[in-house]
């Protein structure tokens, strides 16, 4: 039982920052603006003080709508993943701030050590410390204007909504960093545990397999009701579309390799 209910967690934990799921999921999350303040998820964009003197309207609408999840960083905070980062005003005669000035901006603003920084890549590009620790509260992301060294965005778990809090926490644990090393112990005995049921079971059924036969049961002679089985598993394969590509396949499988043979007899 509490395997069970560690490979649940597992799944609901890990879904949110999946590669496909995970993606449509953050996507949701973005356009509902879950509990986010406004202008965190791109309702509306922060720039510098500065104006533009040539080009700026140009170079705003080719990096329009730039995401946190688009930045070369390691990690970054899954609730500002899909959060639109804020641009600097591009001015011909502005010099850029050093990166020793953005680390002290940091560190005055209370992230002093293990985070990453993007580095501006265009006129209108800023700096974006990302700090991603085990503990969610203690998450923040900023950008800062690369002329002027001004903070324009900072974003700390105290904005986040509740499912994006959640899902922090829930993060945070299924990576095995929020405990520490009793965290990566637990996680690590479900895993294995995982793996020891996969690998037994299939011991268990190679010594009672029949003799040249594949061992599967034989069809009822009434079969029972499977509206609602067949309604919840339709649901699941149109929410998790790989899960329902592979029910598909296998029912197509069992149909066109023992349909005809389960008729015959």
């Amino acid at each position: 039982m509490w395997l069970a209910l560690g490979a649940l967690f597992f799944v609901l934990s890990g879904l949110p920052w999946s590669g496909s799921w995970g993606k449509e999921f953050k996507a949701l999350a973005t356009s509902a603006s879950l509990g986010y303040p406004k202008g965190a998820w791109g309702e509306a964009h922060v720039h510098s003080a500065a104006p533009s003197p040539n080009g700026g309207e140009d170079m705003h609408a080719m990096h329009d709508g730039m995401k946190m999840d688009d930045l070369p960083l390691h990690q970054t905070p899954w609730a500002v993943g899909a959060t639109t980062v804020p641009e600097s005003a591009a001015a011909a005669s502005a010099t850029r701030v050093s990166l020793d000035s953005v680390i002290a901006i940091a560190s005055k603003m209370g992230v002093k050590d293990d985070y990453g920084i993007a580095l501006p890549r265009t006129a209108t590009g800023v700096y974006t410390v990302s700090y991603f620790p085990p503990d969610p509260r203690d998450e923040r992301t900023l950008h800062i204007d690369q002329y002027s060294g001004r903070v324009l965005s900072d974003i700390a778990y105290k904005d986040y909504g509740e499912v994006a809090r959640a899902i922090s926490y829930g993060t945070s644990l299924h990576m095995g960093r929020y405990f520490g090393m009793a965290n990566q112990i637990v996680s690590s005995a479900i895993s294995l545990g995982l793996a020891a049921l996969a690998i037994s079971g299939f011991v268990m059924w190679m010594k009672r397999r029949p003799v040249r036969k594949l061992g599967a049961p034989a069809r009822p002679a009434k079969r029972p009701p499977m509206r609602a089985w067949r309604g919840s598993l339709t649901i699941l394969g149109a929410i998790f579309p790989l899960m329902g590509a592979t029910m598909l396949a296998v029912w197509c499988l069992d149909r066109i390799a023992f349909g005809r043979r389960g008729a015959n007899a």
